[in-house]
């Protein structure tokens, strides 16, 4: 590509009659952490060699299967597994990097493999949401993932978005490093946590999706750190004198983690990707789904080392001393066998932790304007004793029979009426360059943890909505953003409260946005078309992407149903919310 602009350019200098110049290109060997060989492209521009750009194409081959382990080290369970391995190691490509994910799937029932964060512009089909965006893979079939990391750096991650598979284990960090780094600092270290259950996936929506929970569940739900119990991950080794860039990331399907490290000074760099105004705090208060960088400089002497402390919970279960909500800890070790260090216990309300709408973007970018306005309100409703369905708007989300990406691209102008798409999508069509916002209210006992596919929202305002007093839940205090308002692809939305969100619609893409917890299966999602002209334009849908569908005897044309126009016929009724 950069060989044809400079022809291109060459080519128009000559036209116009200008001195044409000639721009001299090689390839040189490199150096790129995580890629290897890796290669460095160069123009030859008034007497220097300038480098345009270096890239790599990382490999990486798949096979999905399940495998009888302890992860808590006291209990045997079914996780899901890649090349027979758990946990499944984490992906690290430089920014430039083309990641290759050729994937096996050894499971009995379909797959997909969803890279949380990724932009995939005008890749889509790249975006393993199931029945949104592609088919998934069936069992037995082979398939690949190609995304393209030229405009992200930070931290996210890779799972399934198909029913229980992402709860069951089949997630891992995807960190996308920077050729330069954005600050100053020695050393990296990675910190990953997820919830683990000893049930079947079933089992645990109806415990965890009934309407109004009192109870422990039998088998609460532990915490796992680097993949295992955490209370026993292997130590986070400080040097005397040296700074640390601490990756954390939250791989939650459920609950919530505060963490901390007591004696040290925290420093937010980033969240999901996106760079910001270092802001200090006492620790990170995470949700499903969440990912922090955070600056940490090490004390001068090894006389003491330290603990970090993680704190489970979940607002939707009574608490419990000892049980709910759940402490783990870990050790910073600064020399084997030294002391370890008392640091006085202080309460959580009289802490500074991790708040989005403290963090201004380090870009600058401007809050945006707004040219419409999307009001969706979570509400919780029982078609069936106590299998409560959680939704947007008037229907519980459910897929269609055609995915969502494939409609938009063969419906012509009738792509634009959000009636092709079915109720069930709740789909809402937005035009090229608008400027959106979503405002969000919940008068919900829950907490939910909304993410957004395809791109980050600025998050613009919270605020109380609805009587958190008298359901026992604490009220949310109004706040508005600064100038430069932090993005994201996550944030959560606390009980009894209103948020407003705000993106501007740069491209074609169909954009999931739901609850990254088992909600989403549940009914707590919608659909935003962005721009479907410029998706049939741009979009070309590789042969292998429609044989997934194929195989499965999935349409892959029409509207909703799988029909031409409006004809709906075929189409599951879709569940309808009784807000009365």
């Amino acid at each position: 590509m950069v060989t044809r602009i400079l022809t291109q350019a060459t080519a128009a200098q000559r036209h116009a009659g200008s001195e044409a110049t000639e721009f001299p290109v090689r390839w040189t060997p490199a150096y790129f952490p995580f890629t290897s060989p890796s290669w460095e492209m160069e123009v030859l521009f008034r007497g220097e060699w300038l480098e345009i750009c270096g890239c790599e194409r990382v490999e990486l081959f798949w096979d999905i299967g399940t495998l009888n382990i302890s992860r808590d080290r006291y209990n045997t369970w079914v996780s899901i597994c890649v090349n027979n391995a758990v946990p499944i190691p984490p992906v690290h490509v430089t920014q430039g990097d083309v990641l290759v994910l050729n994937v096996r799937n050894s499971l009995d029932v379909p797959t997909a493999v969803h890279a949380h964060g990724i932009y995939h512009n005008y890749t889509d089909y790249y975006d393993g949401a199931e029945m949104v965006t592609e088919c998934g893979i069936p069992p037995g079939e082979n398939f690949t993932y190609i995304i393209d990391t030229t405009d992200q750096v930070g931290n996210f991650w890779l799972h399934s978005h198909i029913q229980s598979q992402l709860t069951d284990g089949f997630r891992t960090p995807f960190i996308i490093h920077e050729k330069v780094k954005p600050t100053t600092y020695d050393e990296e270290k990675l910190l990953y946590f997820e919830d683990w259950d000893l049930r079947a996936f079933d089992d645990q929506m109806d415990i965890y999706s009934t309407l109004n929970i009192k109870k422990i569940p039998t088998a609460y739900r532990m915490l796992l750190v680097n993949g295992i119990n955490g209370n026993a991950t292997q130590p986070v080794a400080f040097v005397p004198g040296k700074q640390y860039r601490i990756r954390v990331v939250s791989l939650l399907t459920l609950f919530w983690i505060k963490f901390r490290m007591p004696g040290h000074t925290m420093h937010i760099i980033d969240q999901d990707g996106v760079a910001c105004d270092p802001v200090e705090v006492d620790g990170l208060d995470m949700g499903p789904g969440q990912r922090f960088s955070v600056l940490v400089t090490a004390y001068d002497t090894a006389e003491f080392n330290y603990k970090y402390n993680v704190t489970l919970y979940a607002n939707f279960i009574d608490p419990l001393p000892g049980i709910q909500p759940r402490y783990y800890s870990g050790l910073i070790e600064y020399q084997k066998n030294a002391p370890l260090k008392h640091i006085p216990e202080v309460n959580d309300d009289q802490l500074a932790w991790s708040n989005t709408l403290d963090l201004q973007a380090r870009d600058g970018m401007p809050l945006l304007p707004v040219d419409r306005q999307i009001v969706l309100s979570i509400k919780q409703f029982t078609p069936k004793l106590d299998i409560p369905y959680y939704t947007f708007g008037d229907y519980a989300y459910n897929h269609s029979l055609v995915p969502t990406l494939f409609t938009a691209l063969s419906m012509g102008d009738l792509a634009f009426n959000s009636s092709v798409y079915g109720p069930q999508a709740q789909a809402h069509v937005l035009h090229y360059g608008e400027s959106i916002e979503v405002l969000v209210y919940s008068d919900n006992v829950n907490d939910h943890s909304l993410h957004m596919h395809m791109g980050e929202y600025q998050v613009v305002e919270v605020g109380p909505y609805g009587d958190a007093v008298a359901h026992n839940r604490p009220a949310v205090a109004f706040q508005r953003s600064g100038p430069s308002p932090m993005r994201s692809d996550v944030v959560t939305i606390r009980s009894f409260s209103y948020i407003k969100l705000r993106f501007r619609v740069n491209h074609g893409a169909i954009i999931f946005f739901h609850c990254h917890m088992i909600h989403n299966y549940k009914g707590l999602a919608v659909t935003f078309i962005a721009a479907p002209d410029l998706l049939q334009k741009h979009m070309k849908v590789p042969d292998e992407v429609t044989r997934m569908c194929k195989i499965q005897n999935i349409k892959t044309s029409g509207n909703a149903a799988g029909n031409q126009g409006f004809d709906l016929t075929g189409l599951p009724p879709p569940i309808l919310v009784n807000r009365g």
